[in-house]
């Protein structure tokens, strides 16, 4: 198989196990709607379930291009700061491992989903 793109979705607070009861990574486009499906039923409101829906459309649509990829959502910390991070960064670091990917598309919610951005950069191309 050709190295893939990560379509990468962050939820730095773990609403996805916190409201959801879904813990991360998630792995692959089942997993991923599935998460989304749980944390929307949790909380309609939850903005991290509107990123991961919009990850598997743009894993769709960039397969459906004939574009080899995958879609993740790391999870983090309801704490957030140095924990969270340290959360999403050793979650990274296995996908990485186990993809061996080219690049990342990051999703994200807001700014506090972000923040991680240089964290990501650290180990992945990002486009």
């Amino acid at each position: 198989m050709k190295r893939p793109i990560i379509v990468l979705c962050i939820d730095r607070d773990n609403d996805l196990f916190d409201k959801g009861g879904v813990p991360g990574p998630l792995v692959g486009r089942e997993k991923n709607l599935q998460g989304a499906i749980s944390l929307s039923l949790a909380d309609p409101e939850d903005p991290d379930s509107n990123a991961m829906f919009y990850a598997v459309k743009l894993y769709d649509q960039l397969t459906k291009e004939g574009n080899s990829v995958e879609v993740v959502t790391l999870t983090g910390d309801r704490k957030l700061g140095v924990t969270a991070d340290r959360i999403v960064s050793a979650q990274l670091d296995r996908v990485l491992l186990e993809l061996n990917p080219t690049s990342c598309i990051l999703v994200s919610d807001g700014v506090a989903d972000e923040e991680v951005l240089p964290i990501i950069k650290s180990r992945i191309k990002v486009d």
